[in-house]
C-alpha cells in the first residue's frame, strides 16, 4: 500500500506551507475538505488557505517534519481539522499583557443578612493585583467584549501567553470580540484549586477585569460578557447571580450582560435574570449532568433566560484540542471531542449574538 507526503495546507497570500498531509493507505480525504462548517464559524477567513500539491514545495519543505508520517486514520482527523482552524481563525498577532487590580468588596455597606443573601463571604479576601491578556479586532471599535476565566488547573489548555494562537481568544477574535484573559493564579502563587472553592476571589478577578475593560475605548461596556470554564463557569454562574444590592467597589450599574459556563455542574444556584448558557458533556464524571438537571430543574422562574445544552460523550475538556487523547487528571476523565466541540462553538457564537447583539 502506498504511503507518504501528499500535500499541504498552504496560506495562499504568503504562501507559508502551515501543515502537512500524509496518506498511509487509509484514503481518507484531506482535512481540508472536511472543515466546511468550521470555516463558516471562522466567517470565511479559510479561504485564505488552499490545498498545495506542487512537487516542488513539498520536496523542499518536507525535511522540516522529518520522516514521521501523519497518519489520516479517521480518529485523528478531528484533532487535525481543530488544528487548521485554529491557525485560520487568530486575526491577532498574539494578545498584550496587562494589569489590573481585582475588585474591592463593599460588605461595610452591606447588613449580614445582604451580604450573605448577596454571596459576600464572611472574610472577604482583599483585593490583588490580576494578570490578564488582551486580543481584539482590528479597528478602534468599540467592541462587544468576552472575559475569559480558567478552570482550577490555572490557564492551562486554555491559554498559552507563550503562542501566537490560543483557540477560544481566537476564535471570539474572529467573531468581532474583544477579549480579556485573566489569570486568577500567577500573582498568588497557585498551581491548582481544584480541592476548595475559589468563589470569592473568583468573582474579584471577574468584576476587577470588567471595570478594567470598561475603561477601554475598545470595548462597548455595555455589551461585556463573562466566559467561564469548570471553577471559572463556577464563578461566571456566581458572578451573574440576581443580587438587589451591589457588592464590588465598582461604577454603579457596570455589570455583565450575560455569562457562558462550560461544565460548571457542582450545585450552584442559577438564580439570575441574565442571559446564561450552560454547556455540559453527558458522560462529565466531574461536572455531572445529574446535577445539571437539578441546577436547571430549582431554578426560580426568574432565570427563564438560563439554557442548558448537553452534548452525547463527551466528557470534561471536550472543547480542548490538547486534551486528545484522553488523560486522567485529578481523579477524572478528561478528553476532547470534536463533534461536541464544533456544537459549542456554534451554540456559543449564536448565543453571543442574542446577548449581545450581532456579531462583525
Amino acid at each position: 500500500m502506498k504511503t507518504g507526503l501528499v500535500g499541504w495546507l498552504e496560506r495562499r497570500d504568503t504562501h507559508q506551507l502551515v501543515l502537512p498531509w500524509w496518506d498511509d493507505g487509509y484514503r481518507c480525504a484531506p482535512p481540508i475538505l472536511q472543515t466546511n462548517r468550521l470555516a463558516r464559524l471562522a466567517g470565511g477567513l479559510m479561504d485564505n488557505y488552499h490545498m498545495s500539491q506542487t512537487p516542488e514545495l513539498l520536496k523542499r519543505h518536507a525535511l522540516r517534519f522529518g520522516n514521521r508520517r501523519h497518519c489520516m486514520h479517521p480518529l485523528r482527523t478531528s484533532v487535525i481539522i481543530i488544528a487548521i482552524f485554529w491557525i485560520a481563525v487568530s486575526s491577532a498577532i498574539g494578545a498584550a499583557s496587562v494589569q489590573f487590580e481585582g475588585a474591592r468588596y463593599l460588605r461595610k455597606e452591606l447588613s449580614g443578612s445582604q451580604a450573605i443573601a448577596g454571596g459576600v463571604p464572611l472574610f472577604p479576601p482583599a483585593p490583588r493585583l490580576v494578570e490578564g491578556y488582551v486580543q481584539k479586532p482590528d479597528g478602534a471599535g468599540p467592541f462587544p467584549a468576552v472575559i475569559l476565566l480558567h478552570g482550577c488547573a490555572g490557564l492551562g489548555s486554555l491559554f498559552d501567553p507563550r503562542l501566537t494562537h490560543n483557540l477560544w481568544p481566537d476564535l471570539l477574535t474572529s467573531w468581532g470580540y474583544a477579549v480579556l484573559v485573566v489569570d486568577s493564579f500567577t500573582t498568588r502563587g497557585l498551581k491548582n484549586t481544584c480541592d476548595s472553592d475559589t468563589r470569592s476571589y473568583r468573582m474579584q478577578d471577574a468584576f476587577g477585569a470588567l471595570a478594567f475593560f470598561a475603561k477601554q475605548s475598545y470595548v462597548d461596556k455595555e455589551r461585556v460578557a463573562l466566559l467561564g470554564f469548570s471553577a471559572g463557569g463556577v464563578a461566571t454562574l456566581a458572578a451573574l447571580k440576581k443580587r438587589d444590592t451591589q457588592i464590588f467597589e465598582i461604577p454603579s450599574g457596570l455589570d455583565f450582560a450575560a455569562g457562558i459556563a462550560f461544565y460548571p455542574c457542582y450545585g450552584s444556584s442559577l438564580d439570575t435574570v441574565k442571559p446564561v448558557l450552560i454547556l455540559n458533556g453527558e458522560d462529565d464524571d466531574w461536572s455531572k449532568q445529574s446535577v445539571c438537571h437539578s441546577m436547571m430543574n430549582l431554578r426560580p422562574a426568574r432565570a427563564a433566560a438560563v439554557k442548558l445544552i448537553s452534548f452525547p460523550n463527551a466528557v470534561h475538556g471536550f472543547d480542548r484540542p490538547s486534551l486528545y487523547p484522553g488523560r486522567m487528571a485529578f481523579g477524572h476523565w478528561i478528553e476532547y471531542n470534536a463533534n461536541a466541540a464544533e456544537r459549542a462553538a456554534q451554540a456559543v457564537r449564536d448565543f453571543l449574538v442574542d446577548s449581545l447583539g450581532r456579531d462583525r
